[in-house]
């Protein structure tokens, strides 16, 4: 059963089961998480959840939500930074092994251009004298084009993640009130 500040969310079901529609949450997120003064970043270190920052950096693991909430994120299993076991495990999980995430290609990129180019595209041109749009006097050539592999891509992708912001502790008192007059009708 639902307490305290969730207690009167609508529940919908959500892949298969019930939860609170924290949906409702948006309206807090643009009222009052749209100063980026009220803000300050921090690094999620290895294996630490939302409830370890909230205890540290709110007193409480309760304010949890306001971790999240203030970096937009709904699906924590997905958009919450893995620790080293539980990014393996996705890594086998999706390629298969380590191995061969290391050894599969998504793409490539180049460190003077802000954009990557597919297999087919690098195949295609990567060895001719193909103008780049962005830069007219440069040309890709087959030098300077770094694949990407699925491990390293991952890699990536899970480090961005651990840099999120909280929310000044000094306005915690306030936002929950907001959210409590917002979700408590």
């Amino acid at each position: 059963m639902a307490k305290g500040l969730f207690k009167n969310l609508p529940i919908i079901n959500y892949n298969g089961k019930l939860s609170r529609n924290l949906m409702v949450s948006s309206k807090i997120i643009n009222d009052a998480f749209n100063v980026p003064a009220a803000f300050v970043e921090y690094v999620v270190e290895d294996g630490e959840s939302p409830e370890e920052i909230a205890l540290y950096f709110y007193g409480s693991k309760f304010y949890s939500w306001v971790v999240l909430l203030s970096n937009k994120i709904l699906d924590v299993h997905n958009e919450w930074p893995k620790d080293y076991s539980q990014f393996t495990r996705y890594i086998i999980e999706k390629y298969g092994s380590v191995p061969a995430a290391k050894s599969t290609i998504l793409y490539y990129k180049h460190p003077d251009y802000g954009f990557t180019i597919n297999q087919d595209t690098y195949e295609k041109y990567a060895n001719t004298d193909f103008v780049d749009t962005i830069n007219i006097d440069r040309t890709i050539g087959g030098t300077g084009w770094s694949p990407v592999d699925a491990y390293e891509h991952e890699e990536e992708r899970n480090d961005n993640l651990r840099v999120i912001k909280l929310l000044e502790p000094n306005l915690i008192d306030q936002v929950k009130a907001e959210a409590e007059t917002l979700f408590n009708g």
